[in-house]
């Protein structure tokens, strides 16, 4: 029988040796960051920054883990991001046991959703996730195309808007913005807040100047050398700008820096402008996601905030 606890300062070496596919994350912090990794579980949930770990273990061997983080406070969401099991110890009820644990635990504190995103071919992951109640919400494509920057010929946005760094003063009409694009039946679960694009780097806003209006967001990652991610956001009632939006970022802030690019662009199935967009400018749809929901269907009369104390361990609710 073997117990579910969080993560230790003593696990991060012996983890290393044993989790044969790609290093995880936490697993690839600086010694500062590991040791504010395995003091989450004396922090309250809702002061977590970082992902929460829990690991599955029968004495001294390793089974598996679960790590999650806060997306939304205000909508109390929480991000599945990796349910981890050996392949050799597989179907055997460990990732079962590991998901059903985090639900029992953080939806005790109050925590209403749960969103996992899982590759559509991952059938064995839907499958755990669908008979631990999750249920699809949406699909995110990822597309991709290889530019040479020296044979671009974009149309550009004009004089009326300009980019700019976020900033704070920006942040409620992020969240604003985003409210605007999803769906009304799904916001309540896939709102994310101001808190948690305020974390996010490198991020410019789309301003139109005669207002001063910020109508539109974008992150732009460098994953490797001319390798860059993108995920775009425009208010619906300026989503024909999505096509000179992207291309004003491709050549004001990509071409310079080298002679060929290679891009990633993140789209969400209810956000059709864009897919469109992205399809009648040569990108490939490499990669799809299913954005699952698990929702905690509380009483609001015996909805309470339940904090654990700075020190206290959490414990499941029985």
């Amino acid at each position: 029988m073997f117990k579910i606890r969080t993560l230790q300062l003593s696990d991060f070496e012996r983890l290393k040796s044993e989790i044969k596919e790609p290093s995880p994350n936490f697993l690839q912090v600086s010694p500062s960051q590991k040791f504010l990794y395995a003091i989450q579980s004396i922090v309250p949930y809702n002061l977590r920054v970082l992902p929460s770990i829990h690991l599955a273990v029968d004495g001294k061997s390793f089974l598996g883990f679960i790590a999650l983080c806060v997306i939304s406070k205000p909508n109390n969401c929480w991000q599945i991001q990796e349910v981890y099991v050996p392949d050799e110890i597989r179907n055997k009820g460990i990732g079962e046991e590991l998901l059903r644990y985090v639900i029992s635990v953080y939806g005790g504190y109050g925590i209403e959703h749960f969103l996992a995103e899982i590759n559509s071919d991952n059938f064995p992951a839907l499958s755990l996730f669908h008979q631990c109640g999750f249920r699809r919400y949406a699909k995110v494509y990822f597309y991709e195309k290889e530019f040479e920057t020296e044979m671009l010929n974009f149309t550009l946005l004009d004089r009326d808007f300009t980019f700019r760094s976020q900033n704070k003063n920006d942040l409620p009409e992020i969240e604003k913005l985003e409210l605007a694009i999803i769906p009304p039946d799904l916001r309540p679960a896939l709102g994310r807040s101001r808190d948690y694009f305020r974390d996010k780097k490198n991020v410019i806003v789309l301003v139109e100047q005669t207002r001063n209006l910020v109508i539109g967001w974008a992150q732009i990652q460098e994953i490797r050398t001319d390798d860059y991610f993108i995920e775009l956001l425009i208010n619906p009632g300026w989503s024909h700008l999505y096509e000179q939006f992207l291309s004003t970022i491709i050549c004001d802030y990509l071409a310079p820096k080298s002679k060929k690019l290679k891009l990633t662009i993140k789209a969400v199935d209810y956000v059709t402008e864009l897919a469109e967009i992205l399809t009648k400018s040569g990108f490939i749809a490499v990669a799809v996601k299913e954005l699952l929901v698990r929702t905690i269907w509380q009483k609001v009369k015996e909805r309470k905030k339940r904090m654990a104390k700075l020190g206290a361990p959490s414990i499941a609710p029985t």
